[in-house]
């Protein structure tokens, strides 16, 4: 099991989305994942079509070490992709909830969740403070999302800084993705700002601005399984498969396989509805 947390000082370069569109791309291709919202806004759990509940991540942090263990696993839940589960937020999450930086680490240890999962992903907020550092405790990478501007380039090596100086022996960053990319001068400038500032760990794959990701959440639909053939599917899926060495003909025939999956049971499911509806006109 690898553990990998998503994160960026900075607010509003995507983390969520990253997060949630590489946590179904993963469970399409059929690993076992858990996608942790770190973050009181709670937008990863209502992307992954769950919403708050509890218990949560912040009754986690709150509980008492005998009943963490207990309630970190009674807040795991089933979304509507097989093999993706969430723990959800909450908006009274904050740094005052959290007692010790590796109490994620040791309760993620202690349960076991390694017999149930390939891939834990946890979606942070802004900032580097005591959740961030929970989060970082308990991980083997950090993956960071970025905007290409030169304040969030300038952020990502102060980040950095903060990181290894306050946690030496945390995960570090071991991945940069561009994200909102346009093939354009300035955008293209920063990207090879950031190859020479972080040489290997930029992917080669930059996310490209595309509205479908906004479509996809407020439709409440799947980006791979209603939005396959878009950019920006495309895209997440070729990242996916260099962030985690995956084979591109594999990976495609997994995704566009559930698609067709999910495009049959949704016509079965209207025929079903529209018999219904004919045989309750017939009886009355």
């Amino acid at each position: 099991m690898k553990i990998i947390s998503i994160l960026n000082h900075k607010g509003g370069v995507g983390k969520t989305t990253f997060t949630g569109s590489v946590a179904q791309a993963l469970a399409l291709t059929g690993f076992r994942v858990l996608a942790i919202d770190n973050d009181s806004q709670h937008n990863l759990c209502s992307l992954l079509g769950v919403g708050s509940r509890s218990p949560n991540i912040c009754d986690f942090y709150e509980a008492r070490p005998k009943e963490a263990s207990r309630i970190l696993l009674r807040a795991v839940r089933k979304t509507d992709l097989h093999n993706l589960h969430t723990i959800t937020s909450s908006k009274e999450l904050g740094d005052s909830s959290v007692k010790d930086i590796l109490y994620l680490k040791k309760h993620i240890e202690e349960c076991g969740f390694e017999r149930y999962y390939d891939y834990i992903l946890i979606d942070n907020a802004p900032g580097i403070d005591s959740l961030q550092a929970c989060a970082i405790h308990a991980s083997d990478e950090i993956f960071v999302p970025t905007e290409l501007r030169q304040f969030a380039v300038d952020g990502l090596v102060e980040m950095e800084q903060v990181i290894g100086e306050r946690h030496p022996k945390a995960a570090q960053i071991t991945r940069i993705i561009p994200n909102f990319y346009k093939d354009i001068k300035r955008h293209n400038t920063f990207l090879a700002v950031l190859h020479d500032l972080f040489p290997r760990r930029v992917t080669s794959t930059c996310i490209p601005l595309d509205n479908v990701f906004d479509e996809v959440v407020t439709e409440g639909k799947i980006l791979f399984l209603h939005r396959l053939y878009s950019k920006g599917a495309a895209f997440y899926l070729k990242l996916v498969e260099e962030l985690f060495a995956l084979d591109e003909d594999a990976v495609w025939e997994q995704v566009s396989g559930k698609r067709r999956e999910h495009i049959s049971t949704q016509a079965r499911n209207r025929l079903k509805k529209s018999a219904g509806n004919k045989d309750e006109k017939q009886q009355q």
